[in-house]
């Protein structure tokens, strides 16, 4: 080397890529087996998931968090989901909202649809249905 030592200077690391929030969705479902169900498959469709099991919790979590979605069943004892539903749109009236419920009634649905919910699933429902319902939260 000519004019003497050199010392190799190492390039800057590159800057790393900002990392998007995941979307916060809240599962409020009274049974325990569809609540985890969904918690671990929108957990695994990179979704920070947290789950209520009854409509004085959900509504609770709804002061606390600001969601990205809130899947809600809509015959849970208590306080049932559409004065969830209800309660979400007086904290945040853009939030969308997915029912989830065993039964479906016309006049539930109307009632649901008057509320300004984003979507409808009937239980049983497949992962294709669930997944695409929580693609509003994208």
């Amino acid at each position: 080397l000519r004019g003497g030592n050199r010392t190799a200077q190492a390039a800057p690391a590159p800057p790393r890529p900002a990392v998007p929030e995941r979307p916060r969705i809240l599962v409020a479902d009274d049974e325990a087996s569809i609540r985890d169900l969904l918690s671990k498959t929108l957990a695994l469709a990179e979704y920070d998931v947290d789950t209520a099991g009854d409509g004085g919790a959900a509504i609770e979590q709804l002061r606390l968090v600001d969601y990205d979605l809130l899947l809600v069943d809509l015959k849970m004892p208590g306080i049932d989901g559409l004065t969830v539903i209800r309660e979400a749109k007086r904290f945040r009236p853009s939030l969308p909202i997915v029912i989830i419920t065993g039964f479906s009634s016309e006049s539930a649905a109307i009632d649901a649809v008057n509320l300004g919910v984003s979507g409808y699933l009937t239980k049983p429902f497949r992962v294709p249905h669930v997944l695409s319902a929580a693609a509003k939260a994208r």
